[in-house]
């Protein structure tokens, strides 16, 4: 990648996080609707000047995908590549897909970390790509980064991505989601197990309301999984309060 050839929309905790390992001088920009997160900020430009780069970074909520799209389309010019950052990456695609014109090549990613997760280094931690409307000597040049990270690049489709998101990251953040609710914090008198799953819930519960939201809600396999979740949580909780016993060994 150039000099220059970057420009990012989104300074927002994940933003701040993917700007700091932009590469020193291939910036040309960075861009967020409140100015007050760009304050002293050096690559901090007008939004034109942002999506005139050659690589376009969307660091936005997954909720407001659609009418970035909207506003950013006339201002695109053909063979530039718009990159997504969301979560979830059917719905951010589709909206890409529809809203962005013809020329533009579309690559979705989702780190698969965050700024408290990514906080002390991202070196040997994951990012799914979804490689959509993308020439090759593009999606070449970016994985080629992106292994400059050290980042392990995961190759799905955005279907199969949510699908197996749904059980994992989904479920995860209702948990923590859960325990933050009822601030139920880790203790000192506890054993290791639940002491480092505590550790692990509160690397994503400094995320914004919105973000666990649009997880849940812009996937749609999420709600089976929760349903199928807390359906079994039921039945074990029934199980113990029935006093059943298990049968002879």
């Amino acid at each position: 990648m150039s000099s220059g050839n970057i420009g990012l929309v989104g300074f927002g905790r994940f933003g701040q996080l993917v700007h700091r390992h932009l590469p020193a001088g291939n910036v040309a920009g960075v861009f967020d609707r409140d100015p007050d997160k760009l304050a002293g900020l050096a690559d901090a430009a007008p939004l034109e000047q942002v999506l005139g780069a050659r690589y376009v970074i969307l660091a936005t909520p997954i909720s407001a995908i659609d009418a970035v799209c909207r506003q950013i389309s006339p201002a695109l010019r053909t063979g530039q590549v718009v990159v997504d950052t969301c979560s979830v990456k059917q719905y951010p695609i589709d909206c890409m897909l529809s809203r962005l014109p013809d020329g533009i090549q579309i690559l979705g990613t989702h780190p698969l970390f965050g700024p408290d997760s990514g906080r002390d280094g991202i070196g040997g931690m994951k990012i799914a790509v979804c490689p959509v409307r993308i020439e090759s000597a593009n999606y070449d040049c970016i994985r080629n980064f992106l292994h400059g990270l050290g980042l392990e690049i995961i190759e799905t489709t955005p279907r199969e991505h949510d699908r197996r998101l749904a059980r994992t990251q989904a479920i995860f953040h209702l948990i923590s989601q859960a325990l933050k609710e009822l601030d139920w914090r880790g203790q000192r008198l506890t054993t290791p197990g639940p002491a480092a799953f505590y550790r692990l819930a509160e690397t994503v519960q400094n995320d914004t309301s919105e973000l666990f939201r649009d997880m849940e809600q812009r996937n749609l396999y999420a709600g089976a999984s929760r349903r199928q979740f807390i359906s079994k949580l039921v039945e074990i909780d029934e199980r113990l309060s029935r006093g059943d016993r298990p049968g002879p060994v």
